[in-house]
């Protein structure tokens, strides 16, 4: 199993030491976010020499996804402007650090009048129009864009998860796929539908999964170690050797020791099933 971790989850300070502390739990992929993960990193500072020094930095750490996660779905054209503008910026970094992806969620699209619009067909196609100028962007220099679904944002089940990867229509388009960020209290129970379809409509698109879990407590859900709660990791596994995918899963919103459980309870269930 590949395994990987968040760069800001890992409690040390500086790119060097997070590397080590990740090599020390046997992670060889990292989800990176300069701004959190950098000393010193600055927006807009952008050269090949500055991008090859972070590389020298990871060492043999491997960038599983390029974390830039703006606001695809802002409608203030200012805001929205400087966010694809950071997106971009991370495209050329990625063309030096050549991580599997640059990956961004998609944002709550809000109509007219301040309410939650994110299921309408204007939110998509809003959302579509600013991911087709970072897709040009990313083919322009062989970068790959990676998509994450979240229930509370416009990409949020895997039905239109598989729509904005068919239109937009690019080698350069992959998944992030994190089967809890499409669950919430109304359809916890449909979770191995989730999963399948998921699998189904874009298995052949996913370059990452998130490790998280969950449970419900109270009528809520509550986040778990993975491998701890009642995500259905068997059959994400499955899914992966019947999709013959061997990507990296990414240890995510827990601290570095929690997540190292978290990969070893994975790791454990991801050879069973393989036997």
């Amino acid at each position: 199993m590949k395994r990987g971790i968040r760069g800001h989850d890992v409690e040390r300070q500086g790119l060097l030491n997070i590397c080590q502390r990740m090599r020390e739990m046997d992670c060889e992929y990292i989800q990176l976010v300069l701004e959190r993960s950098l000393d010193g990193f600055e927006t807009g500072k952008f050269s090949e020499e500055y991008a090859k020094t972070i590389k020298d930095q990871l060492g043999d750490i491997k960038i599983a996804v390029f974390g830039s996660y703006i606001n695809p779905a802002d409608r203030n054209p200012e805001s929205l402007a400087a966010s694809l503008a950071r997106f971009k910026e991370k495209i050329h970094y990625a063309s030096v650090l050549k991580p599997i992806v640059v990956g961004t969620e998609t944002g709550v699209y809000f109509d007219d009048k301040g309410n939650n619009a994110n299921n309408t067909e204007e939110a998509y196609q809003y959302v579509l129009k600013s991911f087709k100028e970072l897709v040009a962007e990313a083919e322009k220099y062989n970068v790959n864009i990676g998509i994450e679904g979240v229930h509370l944002f416009v990409i949020n089940t895997p039905e239109r998860m598989n729509r904005i990867v068919n239109d937009l229509n690019s080698d350069n388009v992959r998944v992030i796929f994190d089967p809890v960020n499409y669950i919430n209290i109304n359809n916890y129970m449909n979770q191995d539908t989730i999963i399948n379809t998921a699998f189904n409509l874009f298995g052949d698109k996913i370059a990452a999964i998130h490790a998280k879990d969950f449970d419900v407590v109270d009528g809520n859900i509550q986040k778990r170690i993975p491998g701890e709660g009642i995500l259905n990791y068997d059959l994400i596994f499955e899914q992966m050797y019947k999709h013959n995918l061997d990507i990296p899963i990414i240890s995510e919103e827990i601290c570095d020791t929690d997540g190292e459980k978290g990969l070893n309870n994975l790791e454990r269930k991801y050879k069973k099933r393989k036997r």
